[in-house]
């Protein structure tokens, strides 16, 4: 070879090396930033009118966009508050009166961004008349998103409250609901297109504990579900299951408990008011501070349930952007 062709072969694998040592940078500097900065959703039930007909309007909310820089680091980029909503069919749900008078009231019971970057918050107003479930969606996307809701039907008992859900594939979103919010809890499927009700029987989903609560589904990156059960001691304790792993002499959807939530070496005396998993498959948690005036983001070890402490983040439950 000679020293010309020589000098041309190492300037062009000096090139190669420098490309892929650049590339190999650039792909790692691209995966810390998607670690580093996550987009998330966070729903504020906002006042309305007691005038406002519950049963086919929506609360108000308040939806903030914050940015998750390093996990000391919550920016807020954007508030926006969502009017009350009309539902996009008014025909009347099975109800059931109270037999003593309760003022009304409404909720914010969960929310989750679908796979399409759907945005949908559950919603529950409670009346003397009976409780309405609800369901606000995002339609679009960008400066052209706007919201619509829906009634969630067929409940098998009129007094059924949908807790908590996350999504599942074909339009189906899984669910927990209670009996106005308390126990006993039921794992049930719900049709997101129609707003109905389906049995679950097709997952083989498990029968819960009659006396305890159970709240805050969510899914890690693998499809393993999560959630928060607490029993008679009032300690929440992480539980796991996944629907393809099913108990050989039941058949039904195996549920494993894993450990309590802690912080700073103590079990928490509440539960928290959500968990959700974000794009790097850290789970987090937003519950109250110990003044309980606060709510405040938590990063959680779902090997052991420590939580430490992220940053203040005044909403009611969260969800990640995708």
């Amino acid at each position: 070879m000679s020293s010309l062709k020589r000098r041309q072969f190492g300037q062009l694998a000096a090139a190669s090396l420098t490309s892929t040592v650049v590339a190999g940078l650039s792909g790692k500097a691209l995966a810390q930033n998607s670690e580093l900065k996550q987009g998330i959703h966070g729903v504020k039930l906002l006042s309305t009118s007691e005038a406002r007909n519950r049963e086919d309007q929506t609360p108000s909310v308040e939806l903030n966009t914050a940015e998750l820089g390093t996990e000391k680091v919550l920016k807020i980029l954007s508030k926006a508050n969502l009017p009350v909503l009309s539902v996009d069919d008014p025909t009347p749900v099975s109800k059931k009166s109270r037999a003593f008078f309760v003022p009304d009231y409404d909720r914010i019971t969960h929310a989750i961004t679908l796979k399409d970057k759907t945005l949908v918050i559950s919603t529950v107003s409670n009346t003397r008349k009976g409780q309405f479930n609800h369901l606000i969606y995002s339609v679009g996307s960008g400066t052209n998103r706007k919201f619509k809701a829906k009634k969630v039907r067929a409940f098998k008992k009129s007094d059924q409250t949908v807790e908590s859900l996350l999504a599942l594939s074909n339009n189906q979103l899984l669910c927990l609901v209670g009996t106005e919010g308390i126990p006993p809890f039921a794992l049930i499927t719900l049709d997101f297109q129609t707003g109905k009700i389906l049995s679950g029987d097709d997952l083989s989903l498990p029968s819960l504990p009659l006396t305890h609560r159970f709240g805050n589904l969510c899914q890690d990156l693998k499809g393993n579900i999560f959630a928060t059960e607490i029993g008679s001691e009032g300690i929440p304790i992480l539980i796991s299951m996944n629907l393809q792993d099913k108990a050989i002499i039941t058949g039904k959807v195996k549920m494993i408990t894993l450990n309590p939530l802690t912080f700073e070496g103590r079990p928490l005396v509440n539960d928290v008011k959500d968990l959700a998993f974000s794009s790097s498959g850290q789970l987090y948690a937003l519950a109250a501070d110990s003044s309980r005036k606060n709510n405040v983001l938590f990063t959680v070890d779902v090997k052991t349930g420590k939580m430490e402490r992220v940053s203040n983040f005044a909403v009611d439950k969260f969800t990640f952007s995708l």
